[in-house]
C-alpha cells in the first residue's frame, strides 16, 4: 500500500509539474465589448488564482516531503500550521471551482452570440478572446486537480501525524 502511495504521490508530483510547466495560456487584450471582456478578465483572473493555489500547494508539498521519515519529529504547531494552511488552499480551491461552473455557462453563451457583436469588425475578436478564455478555465481545472490530489495525500499524512500523538483533529474534505 505504501508503494502505492508513494507511486501516486510522485506520479502527481510530476503531473502537477508538467501542468506548471506548460506556457499558460496568454491573456488577450480588451476588444471595447463590455460582457466578452468581462468574461475574459474573470475567466484570466480565476486561471491566475489557480496558478498561485498550485504554487502554494507545491511549497507545502515540498516542505512535506522534506519531513520524510522524521515527521514524528516535527514541532505539533508547525504540523498544525501546515494543517491549516492546506485547509486555506482547499476553501480556496473549492471557491474556484464553483466559479468554473458559472463561468463555463457564460462562455457557451458568449461564443454563441460572438458572432452578432456589434460592430461586425470585433465579431472575430469577441469569437477568439472568448475560445482562449474558455482555454483558460480548461488549464484551470487542470491546476485544480493537481491541487486536490495534492491536498488529500497531505492532509491525510499530517492529520495522522496529529492524531498519533493525541491531538484532536478536524477532518475536512
Amino acid at each position: 500500500m505504501k508503494k502505492h502511495v508513494t507511486f501516486l504521490s510522485g506520479l502527481l508530483f510530476i503531473v502537477s509539474t508538467a501542468l506548471l510547466a506548460q506556457d499558460p495560456p496568454k491573456r488577450p487584450d480588451n476588444i471595447g465589448v463590455g460582457d466578452f471582456d468581462s468574461f475574459k478578465n474573470t475567466s484570466f483572473d480565476t486561471h491566475d488564482e489557480s496558478l498561485k493555489l498550485n504554487q502554494d500547494t507545491q511549497k507545502i508539498d515540498k516542505e512535506i516531503k522534506g519531513y520524510a521519515g522524521v515527521l514524528s519529529t516535527i514541532s505539533i504547531p508547525k504540523l498544525k500550521d501546515d494543517l491549516n494552511a492546506l485547509r486555506g488552499i482547499s476553501k480556496s480551491q473549492k471557491a474556484l471551482r464553483e466559479k468554473l461552473g458559472t463561468l463555463d455557462e457564460k462562455g457557451k453563451a458568449l461564443l454563441s452570440s460572438a458572432k452578432d457583436v456589434s460592430p461586425k469588425l470585433k465579431a472575430p475578436a469577441a469569437s477568439g478572446n472568448t475560445k482562449k478564455s474558455i482555454t483558460a478555465l480548461q488549464t484551470t481545472r487542470k491546476n485544480l486537480d493537481g491541487v486536490s490530489g495534492l491536498l488529500t495525500e497531505n492532509s491525510k499524512l499530517l492529520i495522522d501525524e496529529l492524531k498519533k500523538r493525541g491531538e484532536t483533529v478536524e477532518v475536512f474534505d
